[in-house]
């Protein structure tokens, strides 16, 4: 081969290999990569099973009254219940479905004042996920209002409200979801941390 074709071809793969890099999935690069790692060292790699393994990803399911870190806090689900309406001095509230209310405690790990968002919670039935809609909203800020304005419980907040590093407070948050559904298959969720699943019964 001549010098001129040998600099062709070296640009040929080097264009290649761009391209491929830039239409390519991470994963098909990621294989390439541990192909060229076992070539230098001898072992073998099973392309597939590699994929597969860095796909899965192990779930922990979390019990009633256990604690496990989400982000700053930890979270623990102390109960949970059913209900057509919530109606107290704080106002009235009527699900589309019916209202799963959680009760949580919240505990600030972090080093500085932090809040929730109900946002960052949602239940999960199977494939499909429920949130804090309109309703449910609703309903969750008329139960801590109940207790932090009326109650004057000082170990509830509301939703975005802060608190200190190192306390422990309790809260409510509430989904709507269809009335088939059964509050024994329904776990909670929280976008800082995708590896719990919280069991409410």
């Amino acid at each position: 081969m001549s010098k001129k074709q040998t600099i062709i071809t070296i640009i040929v793969v080097v264009l290649a290999f761009v391209i491929g890099f830039f239409v390519g999935d991470s994963s098909a690069i990621n294989r390439v990569n541990k192909q060229i790692d076992s070539a230098n060292t001898g072992e073998t790699v099973d392309s597939e099973n590699t994929t597969k393994e860095e796909s899965k990803e192990e779930i922990k399911s979390i019990q009633l009254n256990e604690e496990a870190q989400a982000g700053d806090l930890g979270i623990k689900v102390l109960e949970s219940k059913e209900s057509t309406t919530v109606s107290n001095e704080a106002g009235k509230s009527t699900p589309a479905g019916k209202f799963i209310i959680i009760k949580l405690e919240l505990k600030n790990n972090g080093k500085e004042a932090t809040e929730y968002d109900t946002h960052d919670f949602k239940l999960k039935n199977n494939d499909t996920l429920y949130e804090v809609d309109d309703n449910s909203f609703d309903a969750l800020g008329n139960l801590n209002s109940q207790e932090t304005i009326f109650n004057k419980n000082s170990k509830f907040i509301g939703v975005y409200n802060k608190f200190n590093a190192g306390i422990t407070k309790n809260t409510y948050i509430v989904f709507d979801v269809p009335k088939e559904a059964k509050i024994e298959n329904l776990k909670l969720i929280v976008e800082q941390n995708k590896n719990i699943e919280f069991n409410l019964k």
